[in-house]
């Protein structure tokens, strides 16, 4: 798994880095400026009056480049340049002449005093203090040298500059860039536009941070937010539809019984026969109507997924062979023949039987009303299909075609062949056989007969 760089990860190295940068830094510049030599450049002027001093412990005081005086250790002046206020012979303090402060260097014109001691073999016999001009002396070479050490401290806080640059640019395009993705993502939300993604991949690799997990959640609510808007689009659409059918499906029963009610109360029917005729016709069309508003009631049911559906285990083959006979009473009713097979052993299914109960009566239903004007002639079967069970109705109706095939199932669609006032129903039977079906966990289909005659309905139980 690939390890997780967090938001604050990123600032904990950081800070941590930055830390050990000034560190580093301040350190190095402490050990060169402990290593540096302040005496530098005075040992360098001592080099060039070196030949000078030499002449002084001879006796012999020639001029040189810097003024100067010689004293002897009791402060008697043995000589002095123009510079000097003493004159030979007179005597000098020795401690206040040798010293070096603000004042003396004031006091001779802002040159500074070269103290040298003059020896004769062991013996110390007297001092010679040469006047320095400010730029050879100490004060600038040291301050140079200062800031030479003082280089690693500058490079270090450069370098801590790149790093607070690195992070900032890091957090403009990691964090504020996607921050802003989501703001107009949201934002689109609010004007209804649920189709702009905020893209949680950086490169090829999903993101994984805090960041990313933001961008995750934001992407479930605005995919949950988007799947409630199809729905409720889906919704308005179905209460169209079913406004639409519903006028369409009931207005023809409804047509008739108003028709057939008139004759009876305007003595159209003259006889018994023509009454009992005209009563048989309102209560078909009455059993009708009562028969599309329950698949109604059934549909609206099932788009709230409100429908009960409780499966339990039953033996199936004696729950099959009764529910056959029931099925092949009500076929014959209406002039249908419809035999059953089965060569399954007994074995126990888990399913709701009075739903599927249901789907067998809409299908068979459905294959009488399709049957045409030839003898009609009803197979129920059941076979073996892996863990569970086949069951098909087989007809020898009008059939259907393989353009009408893919849309058998969806609400409210019928073959435009069979929209007519002769064969009623509300297009709802096939739907519910279908969430039935597929709330028991199998499936369902359809196909059409040999030469596009019959048809052939078949779903699974488990």
């Amino acid at each position: 798994m690939k390890p997780r760089y967090g938001m604050t990860y990123i600032n904990i190295v950081t800070t941590v880095l930055c830390a050990v940068v000034i560190f580093a830094g301040i350190l190095w510049s402490l050990l060169l400026m402990r290593d540096t030599d302040v005496r530098h450049y005075d040992n360098q002027v001592r080099v060039q009056l070196s030949d000078q001093i030499r002449l002084l412990e001879e006796g012999r005081y020639e001029s040189c480049a810097f003024s100067y005086i010689v004293f002897g250790l009791d402060g008697t002046v043995e000589y002095a340049d123009a510079a000097f206020q003493q004159k030979v012979g007179s005597v000098v303090n020795v401690q206040e002449m040798i010293r070096m402060d603000e004042y003396s260097v004031k006091a001779y014109g802002g040159l500074y005093k070269e103290v040298s001691v003059l020896e004769d073999g062991d013996e110390v016999k007297g001092f010679a203090v040469f006047l320095i001009p400010e730029e050879l002396m100490l004060k600038a070479p040291v301050y140079e040298q200062i800031l030479m050490n003082l280089i690693p401290l500058g490079v270090s806080i450069l370098l801590l500059l790149f790093i607070m640059i690195g992070k900032m640019l890091y957090y403009h395009i990691k964090v504020l860039n996607p921050i802003r993705e989501i703001s107009k993502s949201a934002n689109h939300i609010i004007n209804g536009n649920y189709d702009y993604e905020v893209v949680r991949v950086n490169g090829t690799d999903v993101r994984n941070d805090e960041l990313g997990d933001l961008i995750y959640s934001f992407e479930l609510m605005r995919d949950e937010l988007k799947e409630k808007q199809l729905r409720e689009e889906q919704l308005k659409k179905s209460q169209q539809e079913l406004i639409s059918c519903i006028s369409h499906d009931l207005k023809t029963p409804i047509s008739t019984i108003k028709a057939y009610g008139e004759g009876l109360r305007d003595g159209i029917a003259a006889t018994e026969e023509v009454r009992k005729e005209y009563e048989e016709v309102i209560i078909n069309k009455t059993n009708l109507l009562s028969q599309m508003i329950s698949e109604l009631l059934e549909y609206s049911n099932a788009q709230l997924n409100q429908l009960e559906i409780v499966p339990r285990e039953v033996y199936f083959l004696s729950y099959f062979e009764e529910t056959a006979k029931e099925l092949q009473r009500y076929a014959r009713q209406r002039g249908v023949v419809l035999t059953y097979r089965t060569d399954l052993p007994d074995m126990i299914v888990t399913i709701d039987n009075r739903r599927v109960t249901e789907v067998l009566y809409n299908l068979v239903e459905n294959s009488i009303k399709y049957i045409g004007d030839q003898q009609g002639r009803i197979e129920l079967t059941a076979v073996r299909q892996d863990q569970g069970v086949l069951i098909r109705v087989i007809d020898n109706g009008i059939g259907i075609s393989a353009d009408d095939i893919p849309y058998v199932f969806d609400r409210f669609y019928r073959a435009e062949k069979s929209r007519t006032s002769s064969i009623p129903g509300s297009g709802l039977g096939l739907s519910i056989c279908k969430y039935i079906i597929e709330a028991l966990g199998g499936t369902i289909y359809c196909k059409s007969g040999v030469q596009g005659k019959g048809c052939e309905i078949g779903f699974t139980i488990h």
